[in-house]
């Protein structure tokens, strides 16, 4: 009489992606948690971030999260200390003029590459401990420029805006399909309606648009003047 044959143990290299375990995955830490949400960001985008998703990612169960990551919230605070450690503090130049302008382009620069980041700061929600040096360093210069706190306040908060601005303007998350209904009504601006617009607009078909910079070193000549 034939027996039948055992089953073969499952191979544990074998497992697929996303699959829960039955006990914790070693080696889980915040920073591995926090690495794997923002690939996930970065991947799929905001909304696709959930614990479950990066549970997922990680092929644990979320519960193995909730050891090491308090919440969704928490997660987010702990992807942005990463990011914003990238943040410069430290710069070159010999005037804080100089170092203003060159720390805020190379912030403008770094946070180009994280557009997605803007969509969590200007809910006013959440924020980095990391990003707090590279504000502190802008305080300062305009502190030694001459400015009393309340202006320098202002003044920091008028370069934030301006980059926060340029960076949802001018990098979108999804880059819109071409010609956008945009570029359609800015082509069609009529010169006896609106002439002040129809003349910046042939001057950007000339010369093209102010970039960052550009707009940066404008406000800082007059903040700083």
């Amino acid at each position: 009489m034939s027996t039948r044959p055992s089953a073969a143990a499952p191979d544990p290299s074998r497992r697929s992606k996303g699959v829960p375990r039955a006990h914790p995955r070693p080696g889980l830490s915040p920073e591995v948690i926090a690495r794997a949400g923002r690939q996930l960001i970065e991947r799929d985008g905001l909304d696709a971030l959930t614990m479950r998703a990066v549970a997922a990612e990680l092929g644990t169960a979320a519960t193995s999260l909730y050891r090491h990551v308090a919440d969704r919230d928490a997660l987010l605070v702990a992807i942005l200390e990463g990011i914003a450690a990238g943040l410069p503090v430290e710069v070159s130049g010999g005037t804080p003029g100089e170092r203003l302008f060159a720390r805020l382009v190379a912030a403008h620069d770094h946070m180009a590459a994280h557009v997605w980041v803007l969509h969590i700061l200007i809910r006013g929600e959440l924020v980095a401990r990391n990003a707090l040096a590279f504000s502190d360093a802008c305080l300062a210069d305009f502190l030694a420029a001459g400015l009393d706190p309340r202006r320098a306040s202002t003044a920091f908060r008028a370069c934030w805006h301006l980059t926060i601005g340029e960076l949802l303007d001018e990098h979108p998350l999804t880059p819109p399909r071409e010609p956008s209904q945009r570029r359609l009504t800015i082509e069609g601006i009529d010169p006896a309606r609106l002439p002040a617009l129809a003349r910046v607009r042939e001057l950007d078909r000339r010369e093209g648009r102010d970039d960052y910079p550009v707009a940066l070193k404008a406000l800082l000549s007059a903040l700083l003047a």
